[in-house]
């Protein structure tokens, strides 16, 4: 009996122990702490059909990513030139520098996209500028270009003026999933490659 009291004692002197402090001390400074709400983080919910359609989505990202990201970095190589330039004149020339230096460097990949995969180019672009590529062929290079680029468009079914938007679009929820994932990935293969580097 005694040893059935003491052990009861015990456990009860351990569950009083496990309670959470409503303060911590640190470096004598009283500190208060609160219990935080639980959260999961769970991968998408999808259907079967859904799925299907969310890798075809991730094939495609991953096929038009670089190019978007590249289109970052000529923009902000343009933006870059044309500080220096003080006149109308010599801004459209640097300008149309840098559109030569595009369609000889990325037509002959551009042309293979397909219909779709040129979409979700164009809200990847105003992912990573915050300019619509209308906006910024307006800017770069003219209001009659760019208007006449998305009649262009248009006739294949596309929309350079189209933004992305996470908060409103499935797909563009699923786009923002994807590049997620790209981006752990790609902070892990830097990780790996520093780890390999050090040794």
């Amino acid at each position: 009996m005694n040893r059935l009291l003491l052990f009861a004692l015990f456990m009860l002197k351990g569950i009083c122990y496990c309670q959470i402090p409503d303060s911590t001390e640190v470096n004598g400074e009283k500190i208060s702490t609160t219990l935080l709400n639980e959260i999961t983080i769970s991968p998408l919910q999808l259907s079967h059909q859904e799925r299907l359609s969310y890798f075809r989505l991730q094939k495609k990202v991953n096929k038009v990513y670089p190019y978007a990201q590249k289109a970052k970095t000529q923009l902000q190589e343009i933006e870059d030139d044309l500080i220096y330039a003080d006149t109308k004149k010599e801004k459209r020339r640097i300008s149309k520098l840098h559109d030569r230096w595009l369609r000889e460097n990325f037509t002959e990949d551009l042309i293979k996209l397909t219909r779709s995969e040129g979409r979700i180019l164009v809200k990847l672009i105003h992912y990573e500028t915050g300019i619509s590529s209308y906006d910024l062929i307006k800017k770069y290079r003219n209001g009659l270009t760019a208007l006449l680029w998305q009649k262009l468009a248009k006739l294949y079914d596309g929309n350079l003026k189209t933004t992305y938007k996470p908060e409103d679009l499935k797909e563009d929820q699923w786009i923002s999933h994807i590049l997620k994932q790209i981006e752990v990935y790609d902070t892990r293969k830097k990780d790996n490659k520093n780890k390999h580097q050090r040794f």
